[in-house]
């Protein structure tokens, strides 16, 4: 296996030693166990390690070995690790991240770590202190680890912080001292060698496996760590065989939630299912629809932007592309460019980075190189708050650059912890070197440096620490924090140490991962916990990149809760980097305007064109729907009005005419009758037809009383009562009219003739059987008409916009010609009798007054089907209000007036002499002609 000395110096030539062997092979001394309240720092090497650990004749590794050894006695299998020593001589240099720099020109001092603390439990680590590796394909060899991240420096700081922390506690494990074993974390063949190491038993350290019995107790009974969620799958399986926790503090992948696959595993950071949420609801904040997703070629990187890609396309955000940055960087420049190319073409305007901080570098010096501004980038918690990406020159140019960021959290004491312990460890050390501001012009740097610094060391000065704490940001480091207290607390209920004394008895894995699920406490303000899932409850701050000349900071603007997701963002905070400072559009199209829909171009439902919604439509979400029958819209609605209803108002000046003729109507035949009452044994009275003219004038004031139903809006129960009303009562006026004429021809021309029918009339009342017959008829008839679906009641829309015009059917000429078949009928009886009785006796010839009053009815209704013909429209009630009332007058006028005029006016006529001379000088005046 593969480990930093515990004690050896981080230098140009890096010394790997083969950690399986708690013998310290390279003359450091041996560890001193620690008791509660000490100094954990351990003892450090001397100045010179790195000369004097190897010799330099060994220009090759010697490469650890992992053999298994099969015995069939027992059925078991032994793993044994073969001691050996890597030394990497004439190494290429690594390099310190760019926060720092040094300005003389001397070789840089190299910084001595510890990484190894006896304790009676121990905690694993895995931590990248040096972010690249390097190793030869040709022939097998450990990688080496390259270019010093001082972000992964301050991680590891920060596990020591808490250890000596809890160690110096009395409240939390009171009585008992931790340890840790700390491993690089540069590439996954070194984390696979750690694991192992983890999981070994010390003090052999060899792994046997007969059925991985629970009373197992390997070297680490928990590992914090690693910070990627690639080297989190591979470490996760291995510590799983034993059910060794795992707590990482940056493994961020959604597979990792999984607990059929990974059930050791548990994490203080959030999963990126919730950081995908959060990009989601960004980019929804800000209205936009049309991204571009770029991810690095790492799993991290692929799943996550396969992640962002659906959980958008779920939330209506159209991908106009996606790509992905390569690992090598001679195949990236070229790949980088043309997905630049793409995002210029699809003239897409946001774009989502998901990936890890040195491929986001790659990119950005092609972005920045390529003179791309104006957009709005959004960068996923791997590299929002990574100043190795912020001092990329002329990175504020590209446009506007959001984050999603782990929350920051406070960890009071640490700095003075880190300045003390590098001074501890590296006394000897001058600190006098004078470090720069990070932001200063580095002239002596070549300029084919990946980071532009040419430190090689860990800063070994005070003014170093200062510099690199000073732009820490505390959230990973944070969860580092948090996860050893975890796991101290999971252990501080283990051992029972409530009581105030903890019981010192073996711990084995399993037992320690069922405490660790549960615990549930608040460290320095922050609750920590986790879920089935092994998942934190915490969120993320939104980060925006807050530029200052040339120095950037990273500001909160917002944050996201989980479950559910909530963001919260004051856009007010934020700068953007646009035409008059606007927040920048990203849409494929523009957005339509009200009372217009879309209809998609193409295969992207965020490419489309805008429609209006045309007349007696409204835009009802994505489509034009019409509007009700009573209801009118213009064209680009979004809303639909209610129409003007059309009927004659008792208010219009029509209406009160047609109401006052009416009225008058009826009070003639009032009159009349009472006329007719007081010269009821008159002969004219009963020349007129007797008690049958008080049927017929019953039937012509119900008639009349008919136009009132025309007046107010109508309804089909109007409808039908006006219908009923004006048909069956001028039925039967038509039918005492034709009965009245038919009974004077009968009398004076048939009863000599046909002697026994006009006996047979007389005797049996034929006159009012006729009449109850033909009003029999016509109630039948309208019956059947109205309970076969006729229309009774019409509402005409289109006509007008604006107005609807309501209507008692039928309208039409061919229904209203059959619903008036019946009185049209007996008017051309009326005209044939009438044109029989024109030679009657004076006073009995009433063919010009019937005569008169049917031309009338025939040209009203020839008027009322001509308007009918033409088209339906506000006139049409008033006209049919009109015609009924004309036929009423001129049956009033024409039959009653000339008999009224008689009995008021000419009283000698109404006499029975008058009346016998009549008839004797029409009987004279039909003998003269024959003979």
């Amino acid at each position: 296996m593969v480990l930093f000395d515990h004690s050896a110096p981080v230098c140009g030539d890096i010394m790997y030693h083969a950690m399986l062997s708690r013998e310290t092979k390279i003359g450091t001394e041996e560890r001193k166990s620690t008791s509660k309240g000490s100094d954990v720092r351990g003892n450090i090497q001397g100045k010179n390690a790195c000369e004097n650990s190897v010799s330099p004749a060994s220009s090759l590794p010697n490469i650890t070995a992992i053999t298994p050894e099969l015995s069939s006695m027992t059925g078991t299998t032994e793993l044994h690790v073969v001691e050996s020593y890597v030394n990497i001589n004439h190494m290429e240099p690594f390099y310190v991240n760019e926060t720092f720099s040094i300005n003389e020109q001397y070789d840089a001092e190299c910084c001595r770590m510890q990484l190894q603390l006896s304790g009676d439990y121990i905690f694993g680590g895995l931590f990248q202190i040096h972010v690249e590796s390097h190793r030869s394909h040709s022939k097998p060899e450990v990688p080496m680890c390259t270019m010093f991240s001082d972000n992964g420096y301050i991680l590891y700081e920060t596990m020591r912080f808490a250890i000596e922390e809890i160690n110096n506690s009395s409240s939390l494990l009171p009585n008992v001292t931790l340890g840790y074993e700390i491993f690089e974390d540069c590439a996954i063949a070194i984390d696979i060698q750690g694991s192992f190491a983890f999981v070994s038993k010390p003090p052999e350290h060899a792994l046997k496996t007969v059925q991985f019995d629970h009373r197992y107790q390997p070297l680490a009974s928990v590992l914090i760590g690693p910070l990627n969620s690639d080297a989190a799958v591979i470490t996760s399986n291995i510590l799983s065989l034993l059910d060794v926790p795992q707590i990482s503090y940056g493994a961020s992948s959604e597979e990792l939630s999984d607990k059929t696959e990974y059930p050791n595993f548990m994490r203080t950071i959030p999963n990126d299912e919730n950081q995908i949420e959060a990009i989601v609801l960004l980019i929804q904040k800000f209205q936009w629809n049309w991204i571009t997703v770029i991810g690095s070629s790492s799993d991290y990187g692929e799943i996550g932007k396969r992640k962002v890609i659906s959980g958008a396309t779920a939330a209506g955000i159209c991908v106009a592309s996606y790509g992905t940055i390569p690992q090598h960087k001679l195949e990236s420049k070229q790949e980088i460019i043309n997905i630049i190319h793409t995002i210029t073409a699809n003239k897409v305007n946001v774009i989502v980075v998901f990936a890890d901080v040195h491929h986001a570098v790659h990119f950005f010096r092609e972005v920045v190189t390529m003179n791309i501004t104006g957009k709005v980038w959004i960068l996923s918690e791997a590299m929002s708050v990574k100043r190795t990406l912020s001092q990329i020159p002329n990175i504020k140019r590209t446009g506007t650059i959001l984050g999603i960021a782990v929350m920051q959290g406070h960890i009071p004491g640490y700095d003075k912890f880190v300045l003390r312990d590098i001074i501890a460890l590296n006394s000897d050390i001058s600190q006098s070197i004078n470090y720069s501001d990070p932001l200063e012009e580095r002239r002596d740097c070549p300029h084919n440096n990946f980071l532009a610094t040419c430190t090689q060391c860990i800063p070994c000065s005070t003014d170093g620490v200062k510099s690199l704490l000073q732009y820490s940001e505390w959230r990973i480091e944070f969860n580092v924090y948090s996860a050893v207290y975890a796991a101290a607390h999971s252990l501080h209920q283990l051992l029972q140490c409530d009581s105030g004394n903890c019981k010192k008895e073996s711990v084995y894995p399993w037992q320690l991962l069922k405490t660790l699920k549960a615990v549930n406490f608040s460290l320095n303000g922050v609750p920590i916990s986790f879920d089935e899932n092994g998942n934190p409850p915490t969120g993320y701050d939104i980060i925006y990149w807050d530029w200052k000349y040339e120095v950037v900071s990273f500001n909160v603007i917002g944050s996201y809760k989980p479950k559910p997701g909530r963001l919260q963002i004051d856009s007010s905070l934020i700068k953007w980097n646009s035409p008059e400072g606007k927040i920048p559009t990203s849409n494929c199209s523009t957005k339509c305007e009200p009372g217009q829909i879309k209809v998609t171009v193409g295969f992207q439902p965020c490419c489309f064109i805008c429609k209006d919604c045309v007349e007696g439509t409204f835009q009802n979400e994505s489509e034009c729907t019409p509007c009700n029958p009573n209801q009118w819209s213009p064209s680009k609605s979004t809303i639909c009005h209610k129409r003007y209803m059309v009927y004659l108002r008792w208010n219009e000046n029509i209406s009160i005419v047609i109401a006052l003729a009416t009225g008058i109507g009826l009070v003639l035949k009032v009159l009349i009758g009472t006329i007719f009452v007081i010269y009821f044994d008159t002969p004219i009275v009963k020349a007129a037809g007797g008690k049958l003219c008080f049927v017929l004038l019953l039937a012509l004031a119900i008639s009349c009383s008919s136009v009132y139903s025309f007046i107010g809006e109508p309804g089909p129960g109007i409808c039908i009562t006006r219908k009923l009303l004006f048909t069956v009562s001028y039925t039967t006026c038509l039918a005492c009219l034709l009965v009245r004429s038919f009974q004077l021809v009968l009398i004076f021309k048939m009863a000599s003739k046909l002697p026994k029918a006009y006996s047979y009339w007389v005797k049996y009342n034929g006159q009012y059987i006729f009449v109850f017959i033909m009003t029999l008829i016509e109630i039948t008839s309208s019956c059947i008409w109205i309970t076969h679906e006729t229309p009774v009641f019409e509402r005409f829309n289109d006509i007008s916009q604006t107005e609807s015009i309501l209507m008692c059917g039928p309208t039409s000429v061919l229904f209203s010609i059959l619903s008036v078949c019946g009185p049209i009928f007996l008017c051309l009886l009326c005209f044939m009798v009438s044109y029989l009785s024109k030679d009657l006796p004076k006073n009995y010839n009433e063919a010009k007054y019937i005569t008169f009053s049917m031309a009338m009815v025939l040209i009203s209704w020839i008027f009322l089907f001509l308007v009918i013909f033409s088209s339906p429209d506000s006139f049409m009630p008033c006209v049919e209000a009109a015609v009924v009332l004309l036929n009423t007058y001129s049956i009033t006028v024409g039959y009653f007036f000339p008999k009224c005029y008689i009995i008021l006016l000419k009283p000698e006529r109404n006499t029975t002499a008058f009346f016998q001379t009549c008839i004797q000088q029409y009987t004279r005046n039909r003998v003269t002609p024959q003979a």
